[in-house]
């Protein structure tokens, strides 16, 4: 039984990315944080690059603010994809894989992986040469999460959750299984419980899909009152974090 191992960065280094960085050398995540608020006039220029398939889909979004977050969440996947693979935003092309998880159709090798997430402001999309999985949320204080801890976590973790600064602490903890179920394709489903969570290591249950893996998961605060967190195969742990001006 392989392991995971949990870790909350008190500091994290966020800098401009440079024509230079859109290469993933070894042992490297990169992860990009795009505020939405911020990025509003990119709209109708993220708009050309979407797929017909993908204009309709945000077209069916009721709330303009959710139709707005679709089209700049993929216009910023497209154009940051883009760079890594040297093409223009509108030819990156995607297809779904075991349990609906997208995937690039390129042939570099080795193959780029990535993940995105964002909610409420804010967008994180994770990059690497390895699976990865990331996961944003914004602390709500007035969500009643307590009739969901029975079902989704551990006992310890529900101990933990209650200390102190319950939100933040169960938004946390959500985060970091969110990010290993999406890096390993498997999906939220059944299997949260079982899910580790804490910080430090951790064996992974057989339930969990690449379970014979070791794993690391990062976590951090984002401004405005949201968490995120990284998952990654232990040993690509060389994370690099970075704003963007597209």
């Amino acid at each position: 039984m392989s392991k995971i191992h949990i870790q909350f960065l008190d500091s994290v280094n966020w800098r401009s990315a440079l024509p230079a960085d859109f290469v993933l050398n070894d042992n490297e995540v990169h992860v990009y944080r795009i505020n939405i608020s911020a990025n509003h006039h990119l709209l109708e220029v993220f708009l050309t690059t979407l797929m017909p398939a993908e204009k309709e889909r945000g077209g069916k979004y009721f709330q303009l603010k959710d139709k707005q977050r679709f089209i700049l969440s993929r216009g910023a996947q497209r154009d940051i994809l883009g760079r890594y693979l040297n093409q223009p935003a509108a030819q990156v092309a995607f297809e779904l894989g075991a349990n609906k998880k997208p995937f690039l159709v390129t042939d570099s090798t080795p193959a780029i992986q990535y993940n995105i997430t964002h909610a409420g402001d804010w967008i994180l999309l994770a990059v690497s040469n390895n699976p990865v999985g990331a996961d944003v949320e914004f602390v709500d204080r007035e969500f009643q999460f307590n009739d969901i801890l029975e079902e989704n976590f551990s006992q310890e973790e529900i101990a933990f959750i209650n200390k102190n600064t319950p939100a933040e602490n169960f938004y946390l903890l959500w985060t970091r299984k969110e990010a290993l179920l999406k890096a390993t394709g498997q999906g939220l489903g059944e299997h949260l419980k079982v899910t580790p969570s804490l910080n430090g290591t951790h064996p992974l249950s057989p339930e969990l899909l690449c379970s014979d893996k070791t794993w690391e998961v990062s976590s951090f605060n984002l401004p405005g009152g949201y968490t995120g967190s990284i998952a990654n195969l232990h040993g690509a742990s060389r994370l690099m974090f970075f704003d963007i001006n597209f």
